[in-house]
């Protein structure tokens, strides 16, 4: 494993982090109507697994010899609940993204490193699984085999 470049991946994710506790606290404060009493909350516990999340790789960053960025990534915000929830599950896949990268780093050589991104990465999966439930869903894939008919079994 090399160690550098674990490390700037791991400040990656947690310039991601950092972005996911802002962007989440924003939109909880936003959020207006009747759907505030819904959203706020889920918003606020979305920021909250963010800052946990954070501490997490920002502890490990120290532990493999590296420094913490205090950098975050650029915050998407609306007043509008749909690109609200749009917004989040970019953000939730991306961050799906960056921890499958990391991941692929850290090879078989730190197995306490390798069940931490495995972790999270479960916890960001699912939060792209209720996203896409709560925006209706993605299309169902249609198998090869029925594209040409158009066919979904």
């Amino acid at each position: 494993m090399d160690k550098g470049k674990v490390i700037d991946k791991l400040n990656e994710i947690l310039r991601w982090e950092y972005t996911g506790v802002v962007q989440y606290t924003q939109q909880s404060f936003l959020i207006q109507d009747v759907w505030r009493e819904v959203y706020a909350p889920m918003f606020r516990k979305s920021a909250d697994e963010s800052l946990g999340h954070a501490r997490l790789i920002g502890d490990k960053i120290v532990a493999l010899g590296g420094i913490p960025t205090v950098e975050r990534a650029q915050v998407q915000q609306s007043t509008d609940l749909h690109e609200m929830l749009q917004h989040s599950l970019h953000f939730e896949s991306e961050a799906v993204r960056h921890y499958t990268e990391a991941l692929g780093l850290c090879g078989d050589d730190d197995a306490a490193l390798r069940v931490l991104l495995e972790d999270v990465l479960l916890e960001e999966q699912e939060g792209v699984d209720h996203l896409q439930k709560l925006l209706g869903g993605q299309k169902r894939a249609v198998p090869a085999k029925d594209q040409r008919k158009g066919k979904v079994s």
